[in-house]
């Protein structure tokens, strides 16, 4: 998936005659489409894998993937792009599905080093996506990028359908369909951690409207954009896929909270250094240090809803916390294209780290932290 996603933007400006306004505009609405349909879906499709088994959820999100993705590279306006992007919500659902699958098939006391190494499976797809995406699309042309994707999808159906197995305990739910949402609705902890799932993955989303554009304004060569936009994706996605293992054992030493607190608060600061960046070398080098923050953020979120889930329902709820991920990445991209059009590409990267700051600050970690210096502070007066 991440072979065409950077280049969205660029496949926009491609579609129709725009100006650069409206080409932000486009970028974030639809980079931002199918995370709106899916939003509602996650969940549905949630409660289908706890009634019929995850793994006919995994095939059927896959081969939805695969359709919608091979048509996007048959678009012939950026309106009917849009659509595809809308319809790829509805019927996908792969991130959801596969969350709910380990989080069912792995022993609880090691389900944050299950999500780490889903997370460092989907970060190396996503080092070889973006590199191999912008040689097809600088060499062949965009569309061709879609139409393998849309075949490396399906080629994923067909893989999951022949070779995964699930235990009995997937699948039987006869709980009411509502029995999940009124258990989160009453867990404060529930609660909270979705609104960090939220505003982690808004923050992380916020530059992908503009992330080749701003890297084209601080003098990235034109002829290679897609390239750098690739290699710039890829190699964040390189560290996060090496660390993201690291930082699950780190949660199982210290705690995921100590984690939470350090990734958010790097993640601020390596984003306002994008924001003042003078040439784009220096946004590539902050993506790559980026990545190994990012690597401990979603998966101990994950982690620690899926501790807090009962077993009965463990998919529903990681389809919820899926689409606290979709919310945020349907809020990231608009508010990514408001602010630059607002204030400037700077000012997007400059809200993101804002954000991620907020993140660090709310972590119950950071008060304990507080109070610990506050003391410390006392003993030596």
């Amino acid at each position: 998936m991440s072979a065409f996603l950077p280049f969205l933007p660029l496949y926009v400006r491609h579609l129709g005659h725009l100006t650069l306004a409206q080409a932000q505009w486009w970028g974030g609405l639809v980079i931002a489409a199918p995370f709106l349909t899916a939003l509602v879906a996650a969940p549905l499709w949630g409660m289908i894998a706890d009634r019929f088994g995850r793994k006919l959820v995994l095939v059927r999100a896959a081969f939805g993937l695969g359709l919608t993705v091979f048509l996007m590279g048959l678009a012939p306006t950026v309106e009917a792009l849009f659509l595809l992007r809308l319809l790829q919500g509805a019927l996908s659902g792969f991130v959801a599905a596969t969350a709910g699958f380990v989080a069912a098939e792995t022993p609880p006391q090691r389900v944050g080093y299950a999500f780490g190494l889903l997370q460092s499976a989907s970060a190396t797809g996503s080092v070889v996506g973006p590199l191999l995406g912008g040689v097809i699309s600088d060499m062949f042309g965009m569309r061709w990028t879609f139409f393998l994707v849309g075949l490396l999808c399906s080629g994923v159906g067909a893989l999951v359908w022949s070779s995964i197995r699930e235990s009995r305990k997937s699948g039987g739910y006869s709980l009411p369909g509502w029995a999940p949402f009124r258990y989160i609705a009453r867990s404060s902890a529930m609660l909270a951690m979705l609104g960090f799932i939220v505003i982690a993955q808004a923050a992380l989303l916020m530059p992908a409207p503009v992330f080749p554009l701003y890297l084209e304004r601080l003098s990235a060569p034109k002829e290679l954009l897609s390239t750098v936009t690739g290699f710039s994706v890829g190699i964040t996605g390189m560290v996060m896929a090496l660390v993201s293992p690291l930082w699950a054992r780190v949660a199982e030493v210290r705690g995921r909270g100590w984690v939470l607190f350090l990734c958010t608060l790097a993640a601020a600061g390596l984003y306002a250094v994008q924001a003042l960046a003078p040439h784009y070398t220096v946004v590539v080098l902050a993506r790559s240090l980026l990545g190994a923050a990012i690597a401990g953020i979603l998966p101990t979120l994950y982690a620690l809803l899926a501790a807090h889930a009962p077993e009965s329902f463990r998919s529903s709820v990681m389809g919820v916390g899926s689409s606290a991920m979709l919310l945020g990445n349907l809020l990231g991209p608009l508010a990514g294209s408001a602010v630059a059009g607002l204030w400037g590409m700077r000012w997007v990267f400059a809200t993101a780290a804002v954000l991620m700051a907020a993140l660090s600050v709310l972590n119950p970690q950071a008060r304990l932290l507080a109070r610990q210096l506050v003391w410390l502070s006392s003993q030596r007066r």
